[in-house]
């Protein structure tokens, strides 16, 4: 049994991964976490490995073969959001003016050095494409594209009346349809049983809590607050709620099913 963990940025993935280190030997977890180090792996190397974890688009796993079982974490929408902007500016801030210079470090620089009112609406290409791309329904779109870039995939064809909202919203549903689980942060509690279920014999996850790098003691509303008292304007807390309004449908189906004797 293959393990498949699709890790959407700011969902508690540290976490999981740290619990899936403890469950299953080093030799059986693919060291790729990103698309960049998937990508050069051959298909046969790729078979070698039992478990997958990282920020991977699901399409570049379908060479994976026998039975897997495949499973994400949703989070709250505009919580994900605020949280990984941030995130990026807390890092960003952190850097020395040199190391903030590095192309590498693009977002963290743009994060604490901009305005939100310049980084959420304006600022130069590369940064739009990074926002629509991570931040504008990104649950909608990475499942319904099944990768990462899902937005710049599928927006042409919406902007030329290929492919409706509705159409779009029920794409993202059936292919999440297809995964073994989709948990919430809230249900960490049942994701770490579930890593302990498929553990191999002789390991074992801790019954402690892992860090969960998702909460910083903010709830959203101190987090609107906090972008507010930074300059936010109404029309970019509008643009946010607007990146939401898809993926906020998605994430009340799982919602809802929290506690539930289905879950």
């Amino acid at each position: 049994m293959r393990v498949v963990f699709l890790h959407i940025p700011k969902t508690a993935g540290q976490s999981v991964h740290a619990a899936l280190e403890a469950a299953f030997e080093p030799s059986v977890i693919c060291p790729a976490r990103v698309n960049d180090q998937l990508r050069p792996m051959s298909i046969a190397e790729l078979n070698r490995y039992q478990v997958f974890s990282g920020h991977f688009d699901w399409c570049l796993l379908d060479c994976l073969k026998g039975p897997s079982y495949r499973f994400t974490i949703l989070r709250d929408p505009m919580e994900r959001i605020l949280s990984f902007y941030f995130f990026l500016r807390k890092q960003g801030e952190a850097l020395s003016p040199q190391e903030r210079a590095k192309p590498q470090h693009t977002g963290m620089r743009a994060a604490a050095e901009m305005s939100p009112d310049e980084y959420f609406l304006a600022g130069p290409p590369h940064l739009r494409n990074f926002l629509n791309d991570h931040y504008d329904n990104f649950y909608t779109y990475y499942f319904a594209g099944r990768t990462y870039r899902g937005r710049t995939g599928l927006i042409g064809l919406q902007n030329r009346g290929l492919i409706s909202r509705t159409q779009l919203m029920d794409m993202a549903r059936a292919n999440l349809a297809e995964l073994d689980r989709v948990f919430t942060v809230d249900e960490m509690p049942a994701v770490f049983q579930t890593i302990r279920d498929l553990a191999m014999p002789g390991r074992s996850v801790p019954e402690r809590e892992f860090r969960n790098n998702v909460n910083d003691g903010l709830p959203v509303a101190s987090r609107v607050q906090r972008l507010r008292e930074l300059g936010a304007s109404d029309e970019t807390m509008a643009c946010i709620a607007s990146w939401c309004e898809m993926d906020n449908e998605l994430y009340a189906l799982y919602r809802q099913r929290v506690g539930s004797p289905a879950a």
